[in-house]
């Protein structure tokens, strides 16, 4: 029966495979099939552009060499000097030349040194003026042999020049002679080549008699021996299309090719699209190709059925041990501790579990004296981590599987009786019933973490009494004037009762002032105590009130430095956080600004703004702003600049800390130009985003 299966599973995973390797040979002809063939069109595309190029060259030599040939005469030099230009008849040799040769179309035209045609050889027409060529105007310029390719007044064509000098080597003008893309047409007729010579639709009012007279869209068709198929078959798929291939393109059976004519200046003058049928086109190497690969197919088949036969044979015998000795080398492999279980009992693990409880030496002796790895797990009272209890029906294991967007914890004691943490995740196969815990150790991680929030809470209080310092020094000052009015009244009630002269008026006169500055000195002590007096754990609090709460404890400093400060609200919000941490933050950003204040503006120019609204907080005083090249470090520790408006550096590192880090708010801080009072000031402004 099994022997039965086997066989089945063999012939069935044969057979897919052979469907396989003949899909992946039938996109591999293919594909390579299409590869090859662009390879064949490419390489026939390069040579149609050779043959085109040389043939162009050619006719370009010739041209030149018969310009050479005539320019050399002696009556034609006698008859410029003499400007008997009516003497002048080459019809008789272009009628030899078309007779002999096979350029049937060759032009012959005579300009005088001025640019002006004194005779052209296939019309009446002259006289007129050609310096708007280009090619012929430098060429009268150098006064030398040239060649060309251009567009004139009746063609696209092809031009050589030789210049005319009498006996004296003075210069006369220049003999030219035009020759036409005929006879290239006809050149790659032969090789089963039709081509359009197609000059470019900027030279439609250039060709003031177009020998062709034929034009498909502004674009001027310049050989006579145009193909009419071709030409009506351009028209109706756009000539927009064919001038634009970079190229070569395939359609409607044919290889269709574009050699592109450009001016000496880069300007595009000419196409010619050149038309190949593609059965003009050798393809007996892609046919040997597919023949080649199917018969590679067959034999791989053959192959691979007999080899797969001996794997699948020689594999069976194996195949459970191998995948048991794999299935634990992955397992030994991981650096953490990974363990199989169903959440009641350890089923398998890896040899980490065995190097952290070195108290047993097998996983037999783990399973004998733990029974589960969640004997083991510490509760430290934390939500995140796991011990070894019931969680809504759930085991610990099935727990952190469902919960798997949560980061569970678990601590454990190593040999050492060590409490160590580990980040531990569940993960399961469908198929199978238990479930893969892998424990992450943390301990090194959490240790760093507990440095650098120990890090923080100093660089904290640093700060705050720092702060708190830069308070007491103002608060001393501010008693020093009440303490002086209380002394002062005192020791004159005391000469004067020595002098019989204290009046029950004068007494209780006195007696009032002296209660009126205990007042004042109780008053500031009661704005200190509320503004650091406060519990320090979260909760949840006014804005606007704890804004005030820190203006009223400022009220005595902006008195004495003679600042401003005005606190506009729309609307409040409630924050939930530390209200200590909160009022120090804000405490911090106002005595920026206040030593800014004292240290860059004259006293009358001091104003502090304070604006709440879009849930926006900004803090803007006139302390002529901060250094724009520093702008950017001032949040950084242990930045500071005394010089600049904001100065201690370490109490806004502590506000970055606050609002951006723990409560994930955003901190701007900019240089603006504000309005108050109807005057206008420009300083540092504070901006802390709540959205």
């Amino acid at each position: 029966m099994q022997l039965k299966k086997n066989i089945l599973t063999i012939i069935l995973t044969f057979s897919i495979l052979a469907i396989l390797i003949i899909i992946s040979s039938y996109y591999y002809i293919s594909n390579k099939q299409h590869e090859l063939l662009n390879s064949i069109y490419k390489s026939t595309h390069q040579n149609i552009v050779k043959t085109t190029q040389n043939l162009i060259k050619d006719k370009l030599n010739t041209t030149l060499t018969i310009s050479l040939a005539l320019a050399k005469s002696y009556d034609l030099q006698n008859i410029m000097k003499n400007k008997s230009y009516d003497q002048i008849d080459y019809q008789n040799i272009t009628k030899e030349i078309n007779k002999y040769s096979k350029y049937k179309n060759v032009w012959i035209q005579i300009v005088d040194k001025n640019g002006k045609s004194v005779y052209r050889s296939w019309t009446k027409l002259k006289g007129d003026n050609l310096l708007f060529r280009k090619d012929l105007k430098k060429s009268l310029m150098d006064k030398d042999v040239s060649s060309s390719i251009s567009v004139a007044l009746f063609n696209l064509t092809l031009k050589a020049r030789t210049p005319i000098f009498d006996k004296e080597n003075n210069f006369l003008g220049a003999l030219e002679i035009i020759t036409h893309f005929n006879s290239i047409a006809k050149d790659l007729k032969e090789n089963n080549i039709n081509s359009l010579v197609i000059a470019d639709k900027k030279y439609k009012n250039t060709l003031k008699y177009p020998h062709t007279n034929i034009f498909i869209d502004d674009y001027y068709i310049a050989n006579i021996n145009a193909d009419e198929n071709l030409i009506n078959y351009v028209t109706e798929n756009k000539i927009e299309k064919y001038v634009n291939i970079k190229e070569y393109i395939i359609e409607n059976n044919y290889l269709i090719s574009n050699y592109t004519l450009n001016t000496a200046n880069g300007e595009k003058l000419a196409y010619i699209i050149n038309f190949l049928d593609l059965k003009n086109i050798d393809l007996n190497s892609v046919k040997s190709f597919k023949i080649k690969i199917i018969m590679s197919s067959i034999i791989a088949l053959i192959f691979i059925f007999f080899s797969f036969l001996i794997y699948i044979y020689s594999s069976y015998l194996n195949k459970i041990k191998a995948q048991e000795m794999k299935k634990q080398s992955i397992l030994d492999s991981q650096l953490s501790i990974i363990v199989i279980t169903n959440g009641d009992t350890l089923i398998d693990a890896n040899k980490k579990l065995i190097e952290f409880f070195k108290d047993v030496t097998t996983l037999d002796e783990f399973k004998e004296k733990y029974r589960c790895i969640c004997k083991t797990f510490i509760d430290l009272d934390n939500d995140l981590y796991i011990v070894d209890k019931d969680y809504e029906g759930k085991n610990w294991a099935e727990h952190i599987l469902i919960n798997s967007e949560k980061h569970f914890r678990v601590a454990m004691k190593n040999s050492k009786n060590e409490i160590r943490h580990f980040s531990v995740k569940a993960s399961t196969n469908p198929s199978e019933s238990y479930i893969i815990a892998t424990f992450s150790d943390i301990t090194q991680d959490i240790k760093e973490i507990e440095k650098d929030k120990e890090k923080d809470r100093l660089l904290f209080q640093q700060s705050k009494i720092a702060a708190i310092a830069d308070i007491l020094k103002n608060i001393a000052h501010q008693w020093r004037q009440p303490l002086s009015v209380i002394s002062t009244i005192a020791s004159g009630m005391k000469i004067q009762k020595e002098l019989n002269l204290l009046s029950n008026k004068d007494f209780e006169k006195s007696c009032d002032d002296i209660i009126s500055n205990t007042q004042k000195l109780s008053h500031t002590i009661e704005n200190f105590t509320n503004f650091f007096n406060k519990e320090n754990n979260i909760n949840n609090f006014s804005l606007v009130e704890a804004l005030k709460e820190a203006t009223d404890f400022f009220e005595s400093i902006f008195e004495k430095n003679n600042i401003k400060c005005s606190f506009i609200y729309e609307s409040d919000t409630i924050l939930k956080c530390n209200k200590n941490d909160f009022s120090q933050a804000i405490l911090n950003i106002l005595d920026n600004s206040i030593y800014a204040l004292t240290h860059n503006k004259n006293e009358d120019e001091r104003v502090i703004l304070i604006e709440f609204k879009n849930n926006i907080l900004q803090i803007t005083d006139s302390g002529n702003g901060i250094d724009e090249k520093i702008i950017s470090k001032i949040l950084e520790p242990y930045f500071t600049t005394k010089h600049q408006a904001f100065g201690v550096g370490l109490g806004l590192y502590i506000v970055n800390e606050l609002f951006v880090k723990n409560l994930g708010y955003s901190i701007d801080i900019k240089n603006i130009a504000f309005e108050y009072e109807n005057k206008k000031y420009f300083g540092a402004s504070f901006m802390i985003n709540f959205n």
